[in-house]
């Protein structure tokens, strides 16, 4: 909790570098960062490894179509959040079949 991640890859792809797509797992239970174009927040719970993400809520501006698109396709994979592992400076996420969805990166 408190680390500030940005996200590098959306189901393997390597998000566009010149977009920030943050977030940052508060000690309240809640999942806060940018999408990309829109600040969202979401709640959160974890088990041991497990992780769950509910639907993230985010403003409503609007960008260019492709930062559309990689903030709405990473709002879908936050929802399918099933576990977690951080290795080092690496969060890594991944869905109920052990694919993964989300990598993250912090600087600290």
């Amino acid at each position: 909790t408190g680390t500030n991640w940005t996200v590098t890859s959306l189901s393997g792809v390597q998000v566009d570098p010149t977009v920030a797509i943050t977030g940052v797992f508060g000690t309240d239970g809640n999942l806060t960062g940018s999408g990309g174009c829109n600040t969202y927040t979401a709640g959160y719970t974890t088990s041991g490894k497990d992780l769950t993400i509910s639907s993230p809520v985010a403003t409503k501006m609007a960008c260019n179509e492709t930062t559309d698109q990689q903030e709405s396709d990473y709002f879908y994979l936050l929802e399918n959040s099933s576990t977690y592992e951080i290795k080092g400076s690496t969060l890594t996420i991944k869905d109920s079949t052990g694919q993964t969805i989300l990598e993250y990166t912090s600087a600290s």
